[in-house]
């Protein structure tokens, strides 16, 4: 299975391992992911460094454009902050692809709560490539 790949792949991957990003829904055009908020993950405020968020959000919204069959890269992002995050916290991100055309594509991910209050929104522009993902066979 195609999503099943993507997703070992980017559970895999040694960044999303290093923070503890867990992606754990996938379909085409769509991913889900959790992060609980750890101590290293803290800022000199108290709360999750924005980088922390940022990476959460472009990992799980990475995973959403390699969906498509397609090796995907990011090509532009910005992200909008609207809530702190506190250690011991999980959070989670929802990504949904909202454009693709034969090149380029976009991608819009929530950062929430449990409780659904949204902490951060990332949208994302991506360049699809030509190549396949190409499976390991043994």
């Amino acid at each position: 299975m195609h999503e099943e790949y993507i997703k070992n792949l980017f559970n895999d991957c040694n960044v999303g391992k290093l923070l503890g990003i867990e992606v754990y829904d996938l379909k085409e055009g769509h991913a889900k992911g959790r992060l609980t908020i750890l101590k290293e993950h803290i800022n000199v405020f108290g709360t999750v460094h924005g980088g922390i968020l940022f990476t959460f959000a472009d990992h799980i919204g990475g995973a959403c454009g390699n969906t498509l069959g397609k090796k995907s890269l990011l090509v532009e992002s910005s992200i909008q902050f609207m809530k702190g995050v506190t250690e011991g916290e999980t959070v989670f991100a929802e990504a949904k692809l909202t454009y693709k055309g034969k090149k380029i594509g976009r991608i819009d991910t929530k950062i929430l709560r449990e409780n659904k209050e949204i902490v951060a929104v990332m949208h994302m522009v991506f360049y699809i490539r030509s190549d396949d993902h190409r499976t390991k066979t043994t």
